[in-house]
Protein backbone atom coordinates (compact mmCIF):
# COMPACT_ATOMS: atom_id res chain seq x y z
CA UNK A 1 0.00 0.00 0.00
CA UNK A 2 0.96 3.65 -0.48
CA UNK A 3 2.99 4.96 2.61
CA UNK A 4 3.47 9.00 2.93
CA UNK A 5 6.63 8.10 4.58
CA UNK A 6 7.80 6.30 1.76
CA UNK A 7 6.49 8.72 -0.59
CA UNK A 8 7.51 11.68 1.15
CA UNK A 9 11.38 10.41 1.50
CA UNK A 10 11.77 9.29 -1.75
CA UNK A 11 10.63 12.40 -3.42
CA UNK A 12 12.35 14.31 -0.98
CA UNK A 13 15.58 12.51 -1.75
CA UNK A 14 15.71 12.89 -5.18
CA UNK A 15 15.15 16.74 -5.11
CA UNK A 16 17.86 17.05 -2.67
CA UNK A 17 19.87 14.96 -5.03
CA UNK A 18 18.97 16.55 -8.15
CA UNK A 19 19.62 20.19 -6.09
CA UNK A 20 22.97 18.99 -4.80
CA UNK A 21 23.68 17.61 -8.27
CA UNK A 22 23.01 21.37 -9.90
CA UNK A 23 24.84 23.00 -7.53
CA UNK A 24 28.07 20.94 -7.35
CA UNK A 25 27.93 21.01 -11.12
CA UNK A 26 27.59 24.34 -11.28
CA UNK A 27 30.18 24.90 -8.94
CA UNK A 28 32.67 22.57 -11.21
CA UNK A 29 32.17 24.69 -14.25
CA UNK A 30 32.39 28.21 -12.91
CA UNK A 31 35.79 27.37 -11.30
CA UNK A 32 36.77 25.67 -14.37
CA UNK A 33 36.14 28.43 -16.37
CA UNK A 34 37.80 30.76 -14.42
CA UNK A 35 41.16 28.92 -14.14
CA UNK A 36 40.88 28.41 -17.82
CA UNK A 37 40.27 31.95 -17.99
CA UNK A 38 43.00 33.15 -15.89
CA UNK A 39 45.36 30.56 -17.94
CA UNK A 40 44.46 32.25 -21.56
CA UNK A 41 44.81 35.46 -20.18
CA UNK A 42 48.23 34.91 -18.96
CA UNK A 43 49.13 33.23 -22.46
CA UNK A 44 47.44 36.24 -23.84
CA UNK A 45 49.95 38.63 -22.05
CA UNK A 46 53.15 36.13 -22.92
CA UNK A 47 52.10 36.31 -26.23
CA UNK A 48 51.84 39.89 -26.87
CA UNK A 49 55.51 40.37 -25.06
CA UNK A 50 56.89 38.01 -27.18
CA UNK A 51 55.33 39.40 -30.24
CA UNK A 52 56.69 43.24 -29.32
CA UNK A 53 60.82 41.81 -29.13
CA UNK A 54 60.77 40.74 -32.42
CA UNK A 55 62.49 43.38 -34.89
CA UNK A 56 64.17 43.55 -38.20
CA UNK A 57 67.76 45.26 -37.90
CA UNK A 58 70.69 44.66 -40.63
CA UNK A 59 68.96 43.18 -42.88
CA UNK A 60 67.75 40.26 -40.79
CA UNK A 61 65.26 39.55 -37.89
CA UNK A 62 66.64 39.47 -34.51
CA UNK A 63 64.73 38.36 -31.15
CA UNK A 64 65.69 40.54 -28.53
CA UNK A 65 65.25 37.43 -25.58
CA UNK A 66 67.78 35.70 -27.41
CA UNK A 67 70.14 38.85 -26.78
CA UNK A 68 69.02 38.75 -23.01
CA UNK A 69 67.25 42.54 -23.65
CA UNK A 70 63.72 41.02 -23.29
CA UNK A 71 61.50 43.20 -20.39
CA UNK A 72 60.62 39.80 -18.69
CA UNK A 73 64.00 37.35 -18.25
CA UNK A 74 61.59 34.43 -17.00
CA UNK A 75 60.22 34.37 -20.85
CA UNK A 76 63.46 32.70 -22.16
CA UNK A 77 63.72 30.14 -19.28
CA UNK A 78 60.29 29.02 -18.74
CA UNK A 79 58.31 29.89 -21.15
CA UNK A 80 57.08 27.07 -24.15
CA UNK A 81 56.68 29.48 -27.43
CA UNK A 82 57.70 28.72 -31.06
CA UNK A 83 58.40 31.34 -33.89
CA UNK A 84 58.25 29.93 -38.18
CA UNK A 85 59.33 32.28 -40.14
CA UNK A 86 56.59 31.77 -43.22
CA UNK A 87 58.58 33.22 -45.63
CA UNK A 88 62.11 31.01 -44.99
CA UNK A 89 60.60 28.12 -43.19
CA UNK A 90 62.94 28.55 -40.40
CA UNK A 91 61.83 28.49 -36.80
CA UNK A 92 62.76 29.76 -33.13
CA UNK A 93 62.53 27.61 -30.04
CA UNK A 94 62.08 28.48 -26.27
CA UNK A 95 64.94 27.05 -24.91
CA UNK A 96 62.63 25.10 -22.47
CA UNK A 97 61.42 23.49 -25.43
CA UNK A 98 64.57 21.68 -25.98
CA UNK A 99 64.56 20.14 -29.52
CA UNK A 100 60.40 19.70 -29.53
CA UNK A 101 57.83 21.11 -31.57
CA UNK A 102 54.44 23.34 -30.55
CA UNK A 103 51.76 22.12 -33.01
CA UNK A 104 51.69 25.11 -35.73
CA UNK A 105 48.26 26.58 -35.86
CA UNK A 106 46.64 30.20 -36.19
CA UNK A 107 42.89 31.56 -35.84
CA UNK A 108 41.31 32.68 -39.31
CA UNK A 109 43.20 35.22 -41.31
CA UNK A 110 46.32 34.85 -38.38
CA UNK A 111 44.24 36.42 -35.97
CA UNK A 112 45.04 34.72 -32.00
CA UNK A 113 43.29 31.56 -31.93
CA UNK A 114 43.56 29.30 -28.55
CA UNK A 115 43.07 25.35 -28.51
CA UNK A 116 43.94 22.49 -25.82
CA UNK A 117 47.00 20.94 -27.70
CA UNK A 118 49.51 17.93 -26.58
CA UNK A 119 53.77 17.62 -27.45
CA UNK A 120 54.57 14.17 -27.15
CA UNK A 121 56.67 13.15 -24.83
CA UNK A 122 56.64 16.29 -22.90
CA UNK A 123 52.97 17.22 -21.73
CA UNK A 124 49.83 15.44 -22.95
CA UNK A 125 47.74 18.58 -21.99
CA UNK A 126 48.47 21.88 -22.90
CA UNK A 127 46.77 25.55 -23.74
CA UNK A 128 48.52 27.33 -26.29
CA UNK A 129 47.57 30.47 -28.85
CA UNK A 130 48.55 30.87 -32.11
CA UNK A 131 48.79 34.18 -34.09
CA UNK A 132 50.52 35.80 -37.09
CA UNK A 133 53.04 38.55 -36.22
CA UNK A 134 55.02 41.14 -38.22
CA UNK A 135 58.38 41.96 -37.32
CA UNK A 136 58.83 45.50 -35.51
CA UNK A 137 60.99 47.92 -37.58
CA UNK A 138 62.53 50.70 -35.39
CA UNK A 139 62.61 54.57 -36.11
CA UNK A 140 66.32 54.57 -37.06
CA UNK A 141 66.55 52.02 -39.03
CA UNK A 142 63.74 53.04 -41.46
CA UNK A 143 65.59 56.01 -41.85
CA UNK A 144 68.79 54.57 -42.90
CA UNK A 145 67.03 52.37 -45.01
CA UNK A 146 65.72 55.67 -46.91
CA UNK A 147 68.69 57.21 -46.86
CA UNK A 148 70.14 54.03 -49.11
CA UNK A 149 67.32 54.03 -50.99
CA UNK A 150 65.58 50.69 -49.59
CA UNK A 151 62.17 50.38 -48.38
CA UNK A 152 61.11 47.23 -45.82
CA UNK A 153 57.16 46.41 -45.44
CA UNK A 154 57.23 43.97 -42.25
CA UNK A 155 54.33 42.43 -43.75
CA UNK A 156 56.63 40.76 -46.21
CA UNK A 157 58.52 38.58 -43.18
CA UNK A 158 54.96 36.58 -41.08
CA UNK A 159 55.84 34.55 -38.40
CA UNK A 160 53.40 32.46 -36.76
CA UNK A 161 53.97 32.46 -33.23
CA UNK A 162 52.71 29.68 -30.64
CA UNK A 163 52.80 30.40 -26.97
CA UNK A 164 52.11 27.21 -24.53
CA UNK A 165 51.29 26.49 -21.19
CA UNK A 166 50.93 23.04 -19.41
CA UNK A 167 47.53 22.62 -18.57
CA UNK A 168 48.15 19.64 -16.21
CA UNK A 169 48.25 21.69 -12.88
CA UNK A 170 44.98 23.19 -13.37
CA UNK A 171 43.38 19.70 -14.28
CA UNK A 172 44.87 18.30 -11.24
CA UNK A 173 43.24 20.96 -9.50
CA UNK A 174 39.58 20.32 -11.02
CA UNK A 175 40.05 16.71 -10.67
CA UNK A 176 40.55 17.09 -7.05
CA UNK A 177 37.41 19.44 -6.99
CA UNK A 178 35.27 17.53 -8.51
CA UNK A 179 36.27 14.39 -5.77
CA UNK A 180 35.71 17.41 -3.32
CA UNK A 181 32.10 17.86 -4.86
CA UNK A 182 31.53 14.42 -5.15
CA UNK A 183 32.34 13.61 -1.72
CA UNK A 184 30.43 16.54 -0.62
CA UNK A 185 27.29 15.98 -2.47
CA UNK A 186 27.32 11.81 -1.06
CA UNK A 187 27.63 13.24 2.65
CA UNK A 188 25.11 15.99 2.50
CA UNK A 189 23.10 13.71 0.78
CA UNK A 190 23.43 11.70 3.58
CA UNK A 191 22.91 13.85 6.20
CA UNK A 192 20.04 15.32 4.37
CA UNK A 193 18.01 12.46 4.03
CA UNK A 194 19.06 11.96 7.94
CA UNK A 195 17.33 15.30 8.48
CA UNK A 196 14.10 14.95 6.58
CA UNK A 197 13.82 10.88 7.54
CA UNK A 198 13.87 12.70 11.23
CA UNK A 199 11.46 15.82 9.99
CA UNK A 200 8.75 13.61 8.48
CA UNK A 201 8.92 11.02 11.53
CA UNK A 202 8.32 13.82 13.75
CA UNK A 203 5.77 15.38 11.51
CA UNK A 204 3.75 12.53 11.05
CA UNK A 205 3.54 11.54 14.89
CA UNK A 206 0.88 13.36 14.92
CA UNK A 207 -1.36 11.14 13.05
CA UNK A 208 0.51 7.72 14.60
CA UNK A 209 -0.86 9.23 17.82
CA UNK A 210 -4.86 9.96 16.58
CA UNK A 211 -4.28 6.25 14.97
CA UNK A 212 -3.25 5.25 18.47
CA UNK A 213 -6.27 6.55 20.05
CA UNK A 214 -8.64 5.43 17.33
CA UNK A 215 -7.25 1.61 17.60
CA UNK A 216 -7.51 1.46 21.63
CA UNK A 217 -10.46 3.48 22.09
CA UNK A 218 -12.86 0.85 22.81
CA UNK A 219 -17.12 0.63 22.34
CA UNK A 220 -17.57 2.72 25.30
CA UNK A 221 -15.16 5.97 24.15
CA UNK A 222 -17.00 6.20 21.00
CA UNK A 223 -18.90 9.68 22.74
CA UNK A 224 -15.86 10.82 24.18
CA UNK A 225 -14.06 13.22 21.91
CA UNK A 226 -10.65 12.64 20.37
CA UNK A 227 -7.96 14.14 22.34
CA UNK A 228 -6.06 16.22 19.16
CA UNK A 229 -2.37 16.34 19.99
CA UNK A 230 -1.06 19.85 20.32
CA UNK A 231 1.26 20.04 18.20
CA UNK A 232 -1.05 18.79 15.52
CA UNK A 233 -0.13 20.49 11.86
CA UNK A 234 -3.01 23.20 10.31
CA UNK A 235 -3.31 20.69 7.18
CA UNK A 236 -3.98 17.64 9.35
CA UNK A 237 -6.14 19.28 11.60
CA UNK A 238 -9.66 19.47 9.49
CA UNK A 239 -8.93 15.59 9.12
CA UNK A 240 -8.69 15.55 12.96
CA UNK A 241 -11.69 17.64 13.21
CA UNK A 242 -13.78 16.10 10.76
CA UNK A 243 -13.42 12.43 12.47
CA UNK A 244 -13.56 13.96 15.73
CA UNK A 245 -17.14 15.33 14.13
CA UNK A 246 -17.75 11.63 12.57
CA UNK A 247 -17.55 10.23 16.32
CA UNK A 248 -20.08 12.52 17.78
CA UNK A 249 -22.52 11.90 15.09
CA UNK A 250 -21.92 7.74 16.13
CA UNK A 251 -22.42 8.69 19.48
CA UNK A 252 -25.35 11.25 18.43
CA UNK A 253 -26.89 8.07 16.69
CA UNK A 254 -26.08 5.49 19.81
CA UNK A 255 -28.03 8.07 22.09
CA UNK A 256 -30.42 8.44 20.02
CA UNK A 257 -31.32 4.66 19.68
CA UNK A 258 -30.94 4.40 23.55
CA UNK A 259 -33.36 7.69 23.29
CA UNK A 260 -35.93 5.78 21.34
CA UNK A 261 -35.81 2.99 23.71
CA UNK A 262 -37.03 5.13 26.87
CA UNK A 263 -39.12 6.70 24.87
CA UNK A 264 -41.26 3.83 24.05
CA UNK A 265 -41.26 2.25 26.96
CA UNK A 266 -42.62 5.81 28.28
CA UNK A 267 -45.05 6.29 25.47
CA UNK A 268 -46.24 2.33 25.26
CA UNK A 269 -46.79 2.60 29.42
CA UNK A 270 -50.34 4.52 28.79
CA UNK A 271 -51.68 2.05 26.31
CA UNK A 272 -50.75 -1.03 28.02
CA UNK A 273 -51.97 -0.23 31.45
CA UNK A 274 -55.28 1.22 29.75
CA UNK A 275 -55.58 -2.55 28.01
CA UNK A 276 -54.76 -4.24 31.25
CA UNK A 277 -57.33 -2.61 33.37
CA UNK A 278 -59.89 -2.60 30.65
CA UNK A 279 -58.93 -6.23 30.63
CA UNK A 280 -58.92 -7.16 34.32
CA UNK A 281 -61.94 -5.14 34.49
CA UNK A 282 -64.05 -7.16 32.51
CA UNK A 283 -62.39 -10.21 33.82
CA UNK A 284 -63.75 -9.30 37.39
CA UNK A 285 -67.16 -10.72 37.29
CA UNK A 286 -69.39 -12.06 35.07
CA UNK A 287 -71.01 -10.65 32.90
CA UNK A 288 -73.76 -10.00 30.21
CA UNK A 289 -72.68 -10.78 26.52
CA UNK A 290 -73.29 -6.97 25.63
CA UNK A 291 -70.90 -5.33 28.83
CA UNK A 292 -67.94 -7.90 27.70
CA UNK A 293 -68.44 -6.69 23.64
CA UNK A 294 -68.25 -3.40 25.63
CA UNK A 295 -65.16 -4.15 26.90
CA UNK A 296 -63.78 -5.85 23.85
CA UNK A 297 -64.13 -3.12 21.80
CA UNK A 298 -62.37 -0.95 23.60
CA UNK A 299 -59.53 -3.92 24.16
CA UNK A 300 -59.55 -3.44 20.22
CA UNK A 301 -59.44 0.12 20.05
CA UNK A 302 -56.19 0.39 22.32
CA UNK A 303 -54.48 -2.47 20.63
CA UNK A 304 -55.21 -0.53 17.34
CA UNK A 305 -54.05 2.91 18.93
CA UNK A 306 -51.03 0.86 20.15
CA UNK A 307 -50.23 -1.02 17.15
CA UNK A 308 -50.04 2.98 15.43
CA UNK A 309 -48.01 4.33 18.25
CA UNK A 310 -45.06 1.48 17.94
CA UNK A 311 -45.14 1.83 14.12
CA UNK A 312 -45.29 5.84 14.68
CA UNK A 313 -42.37 5.58 17.53
CA UNK A 314 -40.24 3.61 15.02
CA UNK A 315 -40.84 6.33 12.57
CA UNK A 316 -40.24 9.07 15.04
CA UNK A 317 -36.61 7.43 15.91
CA UNK A 318 -35.52 8.72 12.55
CA UNK A 319 -36.64 12.53 13.16
CA UNK A 320 -33.86 14.48 12.04
CA UNK A 321 -32.83 12.72 9.09
CA UNK A 322 -34.11 13.13 4.91
CA UNK A 323 -37.31 11.38 5.42
CA UNK A 324 -40.33 13.00 6.95
CA UNK A 325 -42.20 10.73 9.44
CA UNK A 326 -45.22 12.36 9.84
CA UNK A 327 -48.17 11.07 8.16
CA UNK A 328 -50.04 14.94 7.75
CA UNK A 329 -53.99 14.60 7.31
CA UNK A 330 -56.84 17.11 8.18
CA UNK A 331 -58.02 16.47 11.86
CA UNK A 332 -60.18 18.31 14.21
CA UNK A 333 -57.72 18.73 17.44
CA UNK A 334 -61.20 19.72 19.79
CA UNK A 335 -61.92 15.70 19.01
CA UNK A 336 -58.60 14.42 20.20
CA UNK A 337 -58.16 17.00 22.56
CA UNK A 338 -61.53 15.56 24.30
CA UNK A 339 -60.76 11.93 23.67
CA UNK A 340 -57.64 12.63 25.54
CA UNK A 341 -59.66 14.37 28.40
CA UNK A 342 -62.49 11.66 28.96
CA UNK A 343 -58.97 9.43 28.89
CA UNK A 344 -57.60 11.51 32.23
CA UNK A 345 -60.70 12.31 33.90
CA UNK A 346 -60.33 9.83 36.37
CA UNK A 347 -56.72 10.95 36.82
CA UNK A 348 -57.57 14.36 37.18
CA UNK A 349 -60.00 13.43 39.73
CA UNK A 350 -57.62 11.43 41.55
CA UNK A 351 -55.38 14.19 41.72
CA UNK A 352 -57.91 16.53 43.24
CA UNK A 353 -57.61 18.57 39.78
CA UNK A 354 -59.80 21.33 38.32
CA UNK A 355 -60.13 21.74 34.59
CA UNK A 356 -61.34 24.49 32.46
CA UNK A 357 -61.09 24.22 29.21
CA UNK A 358 -61.49 26.39 26.47
CA UNK A 359 -63.16 25.14 22.96
CA UNK A 360 -63.63 27.59 20.25
CA UNK A 361 -67.10 28.34 18.51
CA UNK A 362 -66.07 26.55 15.23
CA UNK A 363 -64.16 23.70 15.06
CA UNK A 364 -60.54 23.84 14.14
CA UNK A 365 -59.56 21.50 11.45
CA UNK A 366 -55.82 21.49 11.02
CA UNK A 367 -52.87 19.16 9.26
CA UNK A 368 -51.47 17.01 11.54
CA UNK A 369 -50.42 13.62 12.17
CA UNK A 370 -53.44 12.08 14.43
CA UNK A 371 -50.46 9.84 16.33
CA UNK A 372 -48.34 12.28 17.04
CA UNK A 373 -50.99 14.92 17.47
CA UNK A 374 -52.73 12.69 20.15
CA UNK A 375 -49.11 11.99 21.60
CA UNK A 376 -48.31 15.35 22.37
CA UNK A 377 -51.43 16.23 24.00
CA UNK A 378 -51.72 13.08 26.38
CA UNK A 379 -47.97 13.86 27.10
CA UNK A 380 -49.29 17.65 28.35
CA UNK A 381 -52.14 16.28 30.34
CA UNK A 382 -49.69 13.87 31.68
CA UNK A 383 -47.62 16.48 32.80
CA UNK A 384 -49.97 18.76 34.34
CA UNK A 385 -51.41 15.71 36.33
CA UNK A 386 -47.84 14.54 37.36
CA UNK A 387 -46.70 18.20 38.79
CA UNK A 388 -49.75 20.02 39.90
CA UNK A 389 -49.93 21.19 43.34
CA UNK A 390 -53.96 19.50 44.89
CA UNK A 391 -56.44 21.91 44.72
CA UNK A 392 -55.18 23.81 41.80
CA UNK A 393 -56.35 24.36 38.57
CA UNK A 394 -55.54 23.46 35.10
CA UNK A 395 -56.14 25.86 31.89
CA UNK A 396 -56.83 24.68 28.61
CA UNK A 397 -57.10 26.51 25.44
CA UNK A 398 -57.42 25.63 21.99
CA UNK A 399 -58.16 28.99 19.68
CA UNK A 400 -56.60 29.84 16.28
CA UNK A 401 -54.19 33.24 15.88
CA UNK A 402 -51.91 34.35 13.55
CA UNK A 403 -52.39 31.34 11.27
CA UNK A 404 -51.62 28.62 13.79
CA UNK A 405 -53.38 26.32 15.62
CA UNK A 406 -52.95 26.95 19.11
CA UNK A 407 -52.97 24.65 22.21
CA UNK A 408 -52.41 25.69 25.20
CA UNK A 409 -52.26 23.68 29.24
CA UNK A 410 -51.90 26.32 32.15
CA UNK A 411 -51.07 24.95 35.71
CA UNK A 412 -49.44 25.77 39.05
CA UNK A 413 -46.04 24.39 39.18
CA UNK A 414 -43.16 24.77 41.31
CA UNK A 415 -39.25 23.79 41.15
CA UNK A 416 -39.22 25.48 37.77
CA UNK A 417 -35.67 26.01 36.48
CA UNK A 418 -34.81 29.25 35.49
CA UNK A 419 -33.98 28.13 31.35
CA UNK A 420 -37.87 26.69 30.99
CA UNK A 421 -36.02 24.95 27.90
CA UNK A 422 -34.09 22.84 30.34
CA UNK A 423 -37.39 20.67 30.22
CA UNK A 424 -37.12 19.53 27.04
CA UNK A 425 -33.87 18.20 27.17
CA UNK A 426 -33.95 14.23 27.54
CA UNK A 427 -33.77 13.25 30.80
CA UNK A 428 -34.04 16.16 32.62
CA UNK A 429 -36.68 15.64 35.31
CA UNK A 430 -38.37 17.66 37.98
CA UNK A 431 -38.26 16.62 41.92
CA UNK A 432 -41.72 17.21 42.14
CA UNK A 433 -43.91 15.08 40.78
CA UNK A 434 -46.51 13.13 42.81
CA UNK A 435 -47.62 10.68 40.45
CA UNK A 436 -47.27 7.08 43.26
CA UNK A 437 -44.90 6.36 39.74
CA UNK A 438 -42.90 8.76 40.12
CA UNK A 439 -39.71 6.58 39.03
CA UNK A 440 -41.53 5.61 35.52
CA UNK A 441 -40.92 9.60 34.57
CA UNK A 442 -37.66 9.46 32.84
CA UNK A 443 -37.62 13.08 31.60
CA UNK A 444 -37.88 12.54 27.87
CA UNK A 445 -42.28 12.77 27.43
CA UNK A 446 -41.94 16.58 26.58
CA UNK A 447 -38.89 15.67 25.07
CA UNK A 448 -40.51 12.99 22.36
CA UNK A 449 -43.14 15.91 22.33
CA UNK A 450 -41.72 18.93 21.03
CA UNK A 451 -40.27 16.34 18.05
CA UNK A 452 -42.95 15.21 17.27
CA UNK A 453 -44.46 18.82 16.69
CA UNK A 454 -41.43 19.86 14.42
CA UNK A 455 -42.23 16.86 12.68
CA UNK A 456 -45.59 18.33 11.83
CA UNK A 457 -43.84 22.04 11.48
CA UNK A 458 -44.87 22.73 13.90
CA UNK A 459 -43.79 23.64 17.66
CA UNK A 460 -44.65 23.17 21.46
CA UNK A 461 -43.00 25.96 23.95
CA UNK A 462 -42.82 26.54 27.59
CA UNK A 463 -43.61 29.86 29.05
CA UNK A 464 -44.09 31.61 32.39
CA UNK A 465 -47.55 33.78 32.17
CA UNK A 466 -47.00 34.46 36.53
CA UNK A 467 -44.70 33.00 39.46
CA UNK A 468 -45.68 29.63 40.50
CA UNK A 469 -47.14 28.96 37.28
CA UNK A 470 -46.01 27.05 33.45
CA UNK A 471 -47.66 27.59 30.29
CA UNK A 472 -46.99 24.96 27.15
CA UNK A 473 -48.05 25.49 24.09
CA UNK A 474 -49.01 23.32 21.69
CA UNK A 475 -48.86 25.00 17.43
CA UNK A 476 -49.69 23.68 14.31
CA UNK A 477 -49.44 25.51 10.79
CA UNK A 478 -53.18 26.06 9.82
CA UNK A 479 -54.21 24.10 6.41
Amino acid sequence: MPSIRRTLLIRCGIGIGLLLSTLSLSVYVMVRHGLYEEMDQSIVETASILANQMEYEDGGIIFEWEEGLGTNSDISDQALFQYWNEKSGLTTRSPALGGDDLPRFSGPDGSPGLENISVQGRFEHARAIGLVIYPYLLPEENLAMKREGKTLDPKDYPHILVVARDLTPVLRTLAYLAAILSIGTVLTFIAGFVIIHRAIRSSLRPIDELTAQVRNRSENQLDSAIVLPGALPSELAPLAESFDSLLSRVAAIRSRERDFIRHASHELRTPIASLAATTELALSKDREAAEYKRHLEACAKTSSDLAALVQRLSALSRIGSKSEPAHLVPLDLAEILRSSLENFSRRFDACDLSIIVGFPESSITTLADPVFTALVINNLLDNAASYSPPGSTVSIRLHRSDGRDLLSVSNAATDLPGDLDRLFEPLFRRDTSRTENADSHLGIGLTLSQEAAQAMHGNLTATRPAEGMIRFTFSLPCP
